[in-house]
């Protein structure tokens, strides 16, 4: 994780004027919304909050070939842990591009849905992402475990959707929290996730799509503005013609579709999601990971061309560059 203030830009629109990154240095690592090079191991798991009840999840994890309970792959070990949530009415099999995505890229990741999937109290996925990094821990504990031994217990992310995106900032935001970076995509609000937005320390991303019907970016925008510390890394993209229901898998989404759900999406639920990937999983491996190649894509030129080339309908973020 990225530590250390040297100085501090605040960005609305137009940014690099210092510390340009050019595009042809991204050639040295793969771009953030292809497919990573790992396959996916995977299995179910559940575990308990003795306020909210059973959480039933899948971890996934980076293994030498597809399928439940392959062999893990230590190649690239340890991988830093990201714990991913859908929000409300919403399970875990309905989001799991995400996980798959990042566990492609070398990440162990469990994916939950919460006990009370109607429930409108985010504290209730914000436990849920708490819980979720002990039980990776403890199954990275465990010699039988698939993923024994393979987890980078000091490192992890969390990123969740609508009532699981505020349920992410609240437990971002949590006395003593051990996540060091987060992406919240069309956050919900509540007070308890207002409040914990203001004890945020560690860098946040936050998503929307312009289109959205649901939690409309006028609603998301106030997390980074006014809550969220301009005293560390964060970022607002919005998504130029994006949706709610198209942060959701491609199944879901068309189905949401279908019966009225959400304002209508101007661009493909794909493209979407491509978009999203690009933007979570550069933020996960600059600053998880350190990855420096990836800055480009979130602060720097290619993010910039998004802007420029109407992808992204806003753009803003503040950068502590460490040195």
């Amino acid at each position: 994780m990225k530590k250390g203030i040297i100085f501090l830009i605040s960005i609305t629109t137009i940014l690099l004027v210092a510390f340009p990154i050019h595009a042809d240095e991204v050639n040295k690592v793969l771009k953030p919304e292809d497919p990573g090079s790992f396959h996916i191991g995977y299995y179910k798991v559940s575990y308990n909050d003795p306020t909210y009840g059973r959480y039933h999840a899948t971890i996934r994890y980076p293994a030498k070939c597809d399928g439940f309970f392959t062999p893990k792959d230590n190649s690239g070990a340890p991988y830093p842990g990201v714990v991913v949530a859908n929000g409300f009415a919403g399970s875990e099999w309905n989001i799991k591009w995400i996980p798959k995505h990042l566990t492609t890229h070398g990440y162990v990741t469990i994916c939950f849905t919460p006990p009370d999937k109607l429930k409108g109290d985010t504290t209730q996925w914000a436990n849920g992402f708490i819980k979720g990094i002990e039980n990776l821990k403890y199954h990275n504990s465990l010699w039988f475990s698939p993923i024994s031994g393979i987890l980078d217990i000091e490192t992890f992310g969390g990123i969740g959707l609508s009532m699981g995106g505020a349920g992410c900032i609240e437990a971002t935001g949590a006395v003593n929290s051990v996540i060091d970076a987060s992406v919240a995509l069309a956050p919900a609000s509540s007070n308890s996730s207002v409040d914990a937005a203001k004890n945020i320390t560690v860098p946040i991303q936050i998503q929307v799509g312009n289109n959205d019907g649901m939690v409309s970016p006028e609603r998301v925008l106030p997390y980074y503005s006014n809550l969220i510390p301009y005293t560390l890394n964060k970022e607002y993209l919005s998504i130029t013609g994006g949706n709610h229901i198209g942060f959701v898998d491609d199944f879901f989404a068309k189905f949401a579709e279908l019966i009225g759900i959400d304002d209508p999406k101007g661009i493909e639920f794909e493209e979407q999601r491509r978009i999203s990937k690009r933007y979570f999983t550069a933020w996960f491996e600059y600053h998880l990971r350190d990855i420096d190649e990836y800055f480009t894509y979130i602060f720097g030129e290619e993010a910039q061309n998004d802007l420029d080339a109407g992808i992204l309908s806003d753009l803003k973020y503040n950068i502590i560059y460490n040195q």
